[in-house]
């Protein structure tokens, strides 16, 4: 091998190395998530709320003023608010996570919150309704494409 296509090389090397730290990160979260699982009793639940254009309306308000700085106004999880957390609001245009995503778990995430440990997702409890609450998952799950 001569020197020239040593060099070549290992350029060649170099540059895919500086790709993969430039690019990696835009396909990745920050950190990776460990969002708790939410007690039996709420896994176990569905959402109770009928499904119409005017709760999604209604739900879409209520987005707007308490998760769209976090989450997006698309619900892509990169609102305004997002700068500096270690790890990403939720991305709930992601339609195969979503689905797998029982009721649930989204209304204990929202009432309760997260463990601020690995999450940075507060606690709606006593800001919006278990009505409210229910609403809303039926417009987060609209976002999913």
């Amino acid at each position: 091998m001569k020197i020239t296509d040593h060099v070549q090389r290992e350029n060649l090397f170099a540059g895919l190395i500086l790709i993969g730290l430039f690019i990696f990160p835009i396909f990745c979260d920050a950190v990776e998530r460990a969002t708790p699982t939410a007690p039996d009793k709420y896994l176990k639940m569905k959402n109770p709320m009928p499904l119409s254009p005017a709760v999604l309306e209604e739900a879409e308000a209520i987005y707007k003023k308490k998760c769209r700085k976090c989450h997006g106004t698309n619900g892509n999880g990169k609102g305004s608010a997002t700068k500096g957390m270690k790890v990403k609001p939720r991305n709930y245009t992601d339609k195969a996570l979503m689905e797998k995503i029982p009721d649930g778990q989204l209304f204990w995430i929202i009432l309760d919150g997260s463990d601020p440990e690995t999450t940075e997702m507060e606690s709606f409890k006593g800001k919006i309704t278990e009505e409210e609450t229910w609403e809303l998952i039926h417009y987060i799950r609209s976002l999913a494409k």
